[in-house]
């Protein structure tokens, strides 16, 4: 079963008030920061491991099928505890552009009389 965005939205004191709401597009758009702050720090955190050699204990072949996944944890870890504070501005210029997309959507117009349908 797939879990949607919201359900994986992780919930710590940084985050914002009209995100706990459940089901509420507030918690999307922290889900999505969240989700986008996540990617962000994997790849901030695999850059640590680029250089190390065979003779480290996550080094050598062996264990580098095993480096992506302690990569995710880092990553999931840190988001889940506050992260950096990406998501914070993530989510504030998510729901900006929501507000204002919502603001610029123009009345619907009505159509001119000579477009009308015909009565039967």
């Amino acid at each position: 079963m797939a879990s949607t965005i919201a359900d994986r939205a992780v919930l710590n004191t940084y985050t914002p008030a009209a995100a706990k709401v459940a089901g509420s597009r507030e918690q999307r758009a922290w889900g999505q920061a969240q989700n986008f702050e996540q990617v962000f720090l994997n790849t901030m955190f695999g850059q640590m491991f680029t250089g190390i050699g065979t003779e480290s204990p996550l080094g050598g072949k062996h264990s580098e099928a095993w480096r992506g996944m302690l990569v995710d944890e880092y990553a999931k870890s840190v988001s889940a505890q506050g992260g950096v504070g990406l998501a914070n501005h993530i989510y504030r210029e998510l729901v900006s552009a929501q507000e204002a997309g919502a603001r610029r959507l123009p009345a619907t117009p009505a159509l001119p009389a000579s477009t009308a349908l015909p009565r039967s």
